[in-house]
């Protein structure tokens, strides 16, 4: 360890400050050096009966290689000891916090005022204390290996798994979630392509209003996007199954969830999903008008997910198990246009989007998306948009 005490207090207040945690630094004696806590905190009836109970902890028999979590009173901690050389300083302890676990009633009684008490779900322990023990020895650890030397952890871990705690809860509660029924033919209808069927069964589903089930008990905006973000992988799947491009399915899985991490409203959430309904359901809608062979939509999709890369006619016969010539004649007769111009075609899409959607420069657009020189580019994108990039380009700025 080569930080300073200064550097430590700073750590300390920073920590105190954004958790709203106590943090002390306790010497080789037992005495402490400096301590970070709330006014409230410290004029609270047990502040004192825990304060000396943190001082005659046995803290220097614990390794320096990890947090270690300790808990006194349902009050939890965790200690990081502080070594020079291969000598004991005295240890920073950073609480105390409550667990989720604990029942308000428990709270009532042990505290007077439990509010001041920050309740911290372990896995914001950890990366707490993860965090600390970095800006002490910037040294990374993982969260497994402090779970491992850890046994005050363990319990909690536990008791969040304990399913049949969580049925009888839910029994008591006469909490139900949402009608199944309805979600397998909001899924039907995704991959079936039915977009005119979506509107009656959207109110029913999983963005409607009936009962949904809890997957964060503490933050209802945390459990409806969990919610949703699942609901987001059962659509994703039901797309495939209906004929939509697997990278296209998952990368639109992707962005839809990271969306719905971002959203701070339930309303926000709740529209984006039905957003990614329609989207999903649209392009399934789209892939069923284009039924071709299994050998042709396998090229399409090769095509789709290699834009912007070299694809050749040798490749995807191989991939197909045609020849050459044999899978050229059948992609022909199926599309109607020949493989090198579907390429081109497609890559003229791509790069309407690129042209409505980013700044990129037209030469770098044509360069990612394979066209051997700008004039080329040029010459292909007005033959199948009858204007040029840079006329395209300009025209949708000033629609």
């Amino acid at each position: 360890m080569k930080i300073s005490t200064i550097d430590l207090q700073y750590i300390s207040q920073l920590i105190s400050e954004i958790h709203h945690l106590p943090v002390s630094y306790i010497n080789v004696a037992g005495e402490v050096v400096f301590e970070y806590s709330s006014a409230e905190y410290t004029s609270n009836p047990s502040y004192i009966s825990l304060k000396e109970q943190l001082k005659t902890y046995p803290y220097h028999t614990a390794s320096n290689s990890y947090p270690i979590y300790f808990s006194i009173a349902e009050c939890n901690y965790f200690y990081i000891n502080l070594t020079v050389d291969n000598q004991y300083l005295g240890a920073l302890v950073v609480g105390p916090s409550l667990s989720p676990v604990i029942e308000d009633t428990i709270k009532s009684t042990i505290y007077h005022e439990p509010d001041l008490f920050p309740t911290l779900h372990y896995q914001q322990c950890l990366a707490i204390s993860l965090f600390v023990y970095y800006s002490i020895y910037q040294k990374k650890i993982s969260k497994t290996a402090v779970i491992h030397h850890n046994h005050a952890l363990k319990p909690l871990i536990r008791h969040e798994g304990h399913t049949a705690l969580e049925l009888s809860y839910a029994r008591r509660k006469d909490s139900v979630h949402t009608n199944l029924y309805y979600e397998k033919i909001l899924l039907d209808n995704v991959k079936n392509g039915r977009m005119e069927k979506l509107n009656e069964v959207l109110n029913y589903s999983i963005v409607g209003q009936a009962q949904l089930g809890v997957l964060s008990k503490h933050n209802h905006l945390r459990s409806v996007q969990y919610l949703m973000i699942t609901g987001i992988a059962l659509i994703c799947r039901a797309a495939i199954e209906g004929g939509l491009n697997e990278e296209t399915a998952f990368t639109l899985s992707d962005f839809y969830i990271q969306k719905l991490e971002d959203q701070s409203s339930l309303i926000d959430i709740l529209s984006l999903m039905e957003e990614a309904i329609y989207d999903f359901t649209h392009r399934v809608s789209q892939a069923k008008q284009n039924k071709y062979s299994a050998p042709i939509t396998t090229c399409i999709h090769s095509i789709e997910n290699q834009l912007y890369s070299e694809i050749t006619l040798n490749q995807l016969s191989a991939i197909c198990h045609l020849s050459p010539n044999y899978l050229s004649s059948l992609f022909k007769k199926e599309v109607g246009i020949s493989f090198s111009e579907y390429i081109q075609q497609q890559r003229i899409e791509e790069a309407k989007k690129l042209l409505t959607y980013t700044s990129y420069p037209i030469l770098d657009i044509g360069s990612l998306l394979n066209f051997t020189d700008q004039s080329y580019f040029i010459k292909v994108f007005k033959k199948f948009t009858g204007i040029t990039p840079k006329q395209y380009r300009n025209k949708d700025v000033h629609q």
